[in-house]
């Protein structure tokens, strides 16, 4: 439940999560990062079963196997940098914005 502005009470207030898109954009990053450089594992075994269908199996392999590498390591990293955020967003920042007088405040957690 959003709280009332404590300088107008208007009801009218929104949430700015900075620090969940902040850190989770670099979360993001840094988690393909990640899993880029441990394609190379995953590549490999990419190659591996390739070589089971063929000949041709064995470069899509490789490659389907860098990429899923990829994206598992950029979801892994993006949820960690949410979870960071969030509580930078209840702990630190003021996460809160009253739309009727533009003020930014944070609610202590209960």
């Amino acid at each position: 439940m959003t709280p009332d502005c404590p300088r107008c009470y208007s009801p009218r207030v929104v949430t700015r999560h900075i620090g969940r898109k902040t850190c989770g954009a670099f979360g993001t990053a840094a988690g393909v990062a990640a899993g880029l450089s441990s394609a190379a594992s995953g590549a490999r075994v990419g190659l591996t079963m390739g070589f089971i269908v063929g000949p041709a199996g064995a470069p899509l392999g490789g490659l389907a196997g860098a990429i899923i590498g990829g994206l598992v390591g950029g979801l892994a990293g993006g949820s960690a940098g949410e979870a960071m955020g969030k509580m930078l967003d209840e702990t630190v920042f003021d996460n809160f914005e009253c739309l009727a007088c533009d003020y930014r405040f944070s609610v202590e957690p209960e």
